[in-house]
Formats: C-alpha cells, structure tokens, sequence
C-alpha cells in the first residue's frame, strides 16, 4: 500500500519527466520499478545468527511463533506470492501443514517443500546481507 501511494505521489511530483512520446503506461510502470527497488534497498538487512536460529528451530520442529513473526514478515518481502501464502498460514495462522495444503488444494508434500525452500532462502539472503 505504501508503495502504491509512493509511485503516484512521484508520479503527481515528475509529471513533467513524461515526454509523451511513449504510452503513459510504460512511464508509470518505470515509476514503480525504482519505487519498489527503492524500498529493497532501504530494508535493513537481517542478520544472518537470527535466520540461522531460526531455520534450525523450524527445521528440528520447536516454534517460537509470536516471537519470530517480525522475523517471517521482513522475509515475506523477498518470497513470491504463492509461498508468501504458505508462510503466513504456517507463522501467522499457525495452521499445520495438512490445514494448509487443503485451505490452497495444493499438496501437503508441496507445501513442506516450498517451505523448507523458503527457509533456505531466508539462510541465502542472511549470508549476503552485510
């Protein structure tokens, strides 16, 4: 939402930027790339000993829900949609792996496995941040 209401603002703000020589469309969608890698680059990095605790408590089964939340929403940032939904049933909803393979008629095999990808990833962002 913030986002959104960024890239119009900067679009009332460099309205004079558009030339009119392309569509209007194309020029509004650049608007909202830098808008968007804008947001990416100012997102404090999470550090890699609060992930790595993390994943082995998923990992060995033992959650500390409310207290990672925070955690699992500064990732959801950097995750596609479709797993972006998994993560919050599992962390947000605390719907078991079963509860969630049937609320999205996925299979629950799918559902571990984009998480455990999930996981690793977060581990992968953690290692590149500074």
């Amino acid at each position: 939402m913030d986002l959104t209401q960024e890239v119009f603002l900067r679009a009332h703000r460099y309205r004079e930027s558009y030339r009119g020589t392309g569509r209007p469309m194309a020029w509004l969608f650049t608007l909202a790339d830098r808008c968007f890698f804008d947001a990416i680059d100012k997102s404090p990095p999470i550090p890699f000993d609060e992930l790595k605790e993390f994943r082995e408590r998923e990992l060995a089964g033992f959650e500390h829900t409310f207290c990672d939340q925070d955690l699992v929403a500064r990732l959801l940032t950097r995750c596609p949609e479709d797993v972006r939904a998994i993560v919050v049933h599992r962390y947000f909803d605390e719907l078991d792996f079963e509860a969630i393979a049937r609320k999205l008629s996925i299979d629950e095999r799918t559902v571990r496995r984009k998480l455990q990808r999930f996981l690793e990833r977060a581990q992968k962002y953690a290692r590149e941040a500074p």
